[in-house]
């Protein structure tokens, strides 16, 4: 009795296909699943790191912006400043002029007193002290209310002397302290400039974080292919033992 093998349906020919590519469909599902599941964690850490030295980034951009506004700030004191020493570099100028002129003229009429007539001497003497002094022949007469007016002017003269002296420290104090300010303005402005300086390095660094990232990121990717491949071609292999 013969028999007729029973007719090739689309399913038949399906099962038969897969029982003879069984291996070749291993491997491909499991590169497939062992890619997009390798590739998810490295996109993933990519993606943090990314985050982070993105955050980095805007960080270093603010302290640049504030730098910058710091620095235009720091600008505007310092040329205010040199203006002030300008002026006031003018201004004592001309005071010291005044003050030589004025020592000139004491040490003149000092010397022109000392042969000046008595009637010119005591003229000269009721002018400054404010006093009624005459000529009294060959002397000078003064009354008791003059004298005391001449006594209490010429008290004043070692007391002036020595708020002069005094008044010549603090200036010169303050002329000191000028100079440390100009000094420690100097300081300060480099070292603005240092630090913005560095803003632009670590700017520049987190840029190329950034870029390194999106590297590994691109490495991950074939290192996930590579690893699901190997481990799909494993797994055929084992799955064709399997069989045999």
């Amino acid at each position: 009795m013969s028999t007729t093998p029973p007719a090739s349906t689309p399913i038949t020919e399906t099962k038969s296909w897969l029982l003879q590519h069984e291996r070749i469909i291993i491997v491909a599902l499991v590169l497939a699943f062992g890619t997009f599941g390798l590739d998810k964690v490295y996109n993933v850490e990519a993606a943090r790191k990314d985050a982070k030295y993105v955050a980095a980034a805007q960080i270093a951009a603010d302290d640049k912006l504030n730098s910058a506004a710091q620095a235009a700030t720091v600008a505007q004191v310092t040329q205010q400043y040199a203006a002030l020493v300008q002026t006031l570099a003018a201004e004592n100028a001309s005071l010291n002029a005044s003050l030589t002129q004025r020592n000139v003229g004491l040490s003149q009429q000092v010397t022109k007193n000392a042969t000046l007539p008595l009637p010119d001497l005591l003229a000269r003497w009721n002018t400054l002290a404010g006093t009624s002094v005459t000529v009294n022949g060959v002397n000078a007469s003064v009354s008791v209310q003059d004298s005391r007016k001449t006594v209490d002017l010429l008290e004043s003269v070692p007391v002036l002397t020595a708020n002069l002296t005094d008044q010549t420290k603090i200036a010169s104090n303050y002329q000191a302290e000028l100079e440390k300010s100009d000094v420690l303005a100097a300081d300060l402005n480099s070292q603005i400039t240092g630090l913005n300086t560095q803003i632009v390095a670590d700017n520049n660094a987190c840029k190329a974080q950034i870029s390194a990232v999106k590297a590994d990121a691109r490495k991950g990717k074939i290192k996930a292919f590579k690893w699901g491949f190997v481990s799909g071609f494993l797994v055929g292999l084992w799955g064709g033992h399997s069989g045999l």
